[in-house]
């Protein structure tokens, strides 16, 4: 990118989140101060890397990252992942939401922007109710329901589709249909819709379960 301080790089410099832009190759092109310190490297160390040159242990996700991001380019459709990492290599796994859009570089050609928000200050409902926001939750709202089908839950929340659920998960679509028909039994409910207005109500709209904050790359859209 050129240096000068135009009204966009003046916005991503000086925004509360990180902000990166790869090129077509998957390769960062530039980072704001905040996307570099998350990775630990500086500005200038940033460009011509790819995620796994700035994050080792995210190389057996590669190709899901690879895959994601050469959708975008073909398709001009954003995505949202929830990647949890170590980064800056700091022995501990740290968790982001991450939005990918196309983006046209400098040169003309095609690339992503990506922005990253860590999970411990975005707002989970600001993504589903712009006029409600509330922090993310990590420990149980209530009982009503096993990890695993707080999973279900969670994926309904962000508007995932049945027939993308079950891959997310790693189960068969039956065992999808037999959490889904356990959710709606105990809480009384006879369709997927009430279900979700039954969580809404109660305010369980904001927890993560366990299974989202293990190493590793969720594409959540």
């Amino acid at each position: 990118m050129n240096t000068d301080l135009t009204p966009v790089k003046y916005y991503f410099n000086n925004s509360l989140f990180g902000w990166a832009i790869k090129d077509s190759d998957s390769r960062y092109v530039y980072g704001n101060k905040i996307f570099c310190h998350y990775f630990g490297v500086t500005e200038k160390q940033l460009p011509g890397l790819r995620d796994t040159e700035l994050t080792p242990d995210i190389s057996e996700y590669y190709d899901r990252i690879l895959s994601d991001d050469q959708k975008i380019l073909t398709t001009n459709e954003m995505s949202i992942v929830l990647k949890t990492f170590d980064y800056g290599r700091r022995n501990r796994l740290r968790s982001f939401l991450v939005e990918k859009r196309p983006w046209q570089l400098d040169n003309g050609s095609n690339g992503i922007v990506c922005t990253y928000t860590e999970i411990t200050n975005v707002y989970f409902s600001t993504f589903l109710m712009p006029r409600e926001r509330k922090p993310f939750v990590f420990t149980r709202p209530a009982n009503s329901f096993t990890d695993k089908e707080w999973e279900v839950i969670l994926l309904m929340q962000c508007g995932v589709k049945q027939n993308c659920m079950s891959g997310l998960l790693g189960i068969s679509s039956s065992a999808l249909r037999n959490r889904i028909i356990r959710c709606c039994d105990k809480t009384g409910v006879t369709s997927t819709s009430a279900l979700l207005h039954h969580c809404n109500q109660k305010g369980w709209d904001n927890y993560i379960p366990p299974f989202f904050l293990t190493k590793g790359h969720v594409a959540i859209s």
